[in-house]
């Protein structure tokens, strides 16, 4: 009985240790040793491919011009833009969000994006519809989400509606992964898609901004 504690406790530490490991990991991706990496200013960039630096400053620097149009905004921010091939390295650091575009988790600097192109400025999840956005525009949404949440709060932005959560990066980003004439197919073969808050959110956070007289605070309120 006595081994059989010790194993037990073994077995329990063993699973702790790694689940610490693996949490770790997802929230520092330059722990997957990344073969690439550039300093943009006060953004780095870890890429599984190498980095065009002019390519890649073009990218950010249109990033960083849909982020300046929020009042949340403020240059100078610090920021890790990790881009994948959409592999194994994705695989490890999107637990329970691998089917995403993009993302970033609370409390973490690190933007973490999927199969992503920095010449075609475009990043996809490999979905027939809607999973096809612009790298920079996504960047720009990420951003957001980190702005929000310095701004507000960490707990206070997860608990914000799911049209306002998504909503306004995507307003900021000035588009979603939506074309125009997918919205009603994609409403005819899934209604309640995931991507539909984003598209709707969008429309809600600009008519809500519209109605307020443009304050984000008023938008950002519970």
């Amino acid at each position: 009985m006595a081994r059989l504690a010790r194993l037990r406790r073994w077995t329990a530490r063993v699973a702790c240790g790694g689940a610490v490991v693996i949490a770790g990991v997802v929230h520092v991706p330059a722990a997957l040793a990344f073969p690439y990496r550039a300093d943009f200013g006060s953004t780095t960039v870890l890429s599984e491919q190498p980095i065009d630096r002019a390519a890649m400053g073009r990218v950010l620097a249109r990033a960083d011009g849909l982020l300046a149009t929020s009042p949340l905004y403020r240059t100078g921010l610090s920021r890790q833009v990790v881009l994948t091939d959409g592999g194994w390295r994705w695989d490890v650091l999107s637990i329970g969000v691998r089917n995403a575009i993009a993302f970033r988790r609370p409390f973490a600097h690190a933007l973490v994006f999927n199969r992503s192109s920095v010449a075609t400025d475009r990043v996809t999840n490999g979905a027939p519809l809607g999973g096809v956005r612009t790298l920079s525009g996504t960047i720009a949404h990420e951003t957001t989400h980190r702005l929000v949440a310095d701004h507000i709060g960490e707990w206070a932005a997860l608990r914000l509606p799911a049209w306002k959560r998504e909503g306004y990066p995507d307003y900021v980003a000035g588009e979603t992964s939506i074309r125009p004439g997918d919205e009603a197919l994609i409403r005819r073969l899934d209604p309640t898609a995931p991507v539909l808050t984003y598209y709707e959110g969008r429309r809600r956070v600009a008519a809500e901004l519209a109605r307020n007289g443009g304050s984000v605070d008023a938008l950002l309120k519970d």
